[in-house]
């Protein structure tokens, strides 16, 4: 006589797969250039949060790689931080900030104000103002590189434009064009500083930037043509 058969059961033949019977996907591997820049990407918020004396086998274990793997695209921590650099510092980097402040056919306070304000949208984020900070503390050539390009593509130019409009006589002497790219670099600073308040003191900022930008292009260019002239005359 057959056994009756339990509803809603299944035989060891009929049995459905349960989660562990089931075959696991393998796991997909990335491109080359996929798991660099997987890399790097980890490598900023990594160093943005922990600075450049945290090692690489901590941001490695922080990825889920081994550290051989993680050295097989960047042959050396130095390495890394080069690309992070690059990555923060220079790739974001708008060409077209020297073109605005470059045009005089346009007032040089909309210029200014225009140029910083993107300028902002660029640096006042946490992994940038982060990043620059502990870069200060432990690898002072990427402020000094990053800096002397400032210094270079912006102050310099903002200096020769403001010169141009408020008829400054030229600096006699390289103490002189210091002297304008200090004023120049305190305006500018300035702005860096609301993202210091945010990311490293953790304080209120702004809630309209680009209205304080605009104060403080005006505070400046209401005072240092001032001063420059009056201390060249």
């Amino acid at each position: 006589m057959a056994l009756a058969r339990i509803p809603g059961s299944t035989s060891k033949k009929q049995r459905a797969p349960n989660s562990s019977d089931a075959p696991t996907a393998p796991r997909r591997r990335l491109a080359p250039e996929d798991r660099e820049h997987q890399i790097l990407q980890a490598a900023i918020a990594f160093f943005s949060r922990h600075g450049f004396d945290a090692s690489t086998r901590d941001l490695a274990r922080e990825l889920g790689v081994t550290q051989p793997l993680l050295y097989r695209y960047f042959p050396t921590k130095e390495a890394l931080i080069d690309r992070v650099y690059e990555e923060v510092f220079v790739r974001r980097w708008n060409p077209e900030w020297e073109e605005w402040l470059a045009d005089r056919s346009v007032p040089l306070a909309d210029r200014l104000k225009r140029y910083l304000e993107d300028y902002a949208r660029f640096i006042l984020r946490g992994e940038w103002v982060r990043i620059f900070i502990y870069a200060g503390l432990s690898r002072g050539g990427i402020n000094q590189r990053y800096m002397a390009r400032l210094r270079e593509r912006h102050f310099l130019l903002i200096a020769r434009e403001l010169r141009h409009d408020y008829d400054i006589p030229e600096p006699g002497d390289a103490e002189a064009e210091d002297d304008e790219v200090e004023l120049v670099w305190a305006m500018h600073s300035s702005v860096f500083y609301i993202g210091v308040r945010k990311w490293v003191y953790e304080m209120p900022t702004p809630k309209d930037l680009n209205r304080v930008i605009g104060l403080r292009v005006d505070a400046f260019l209401s005072g240092v043509p001032q001063v420059l002239k009056s201390r060249r005359d």
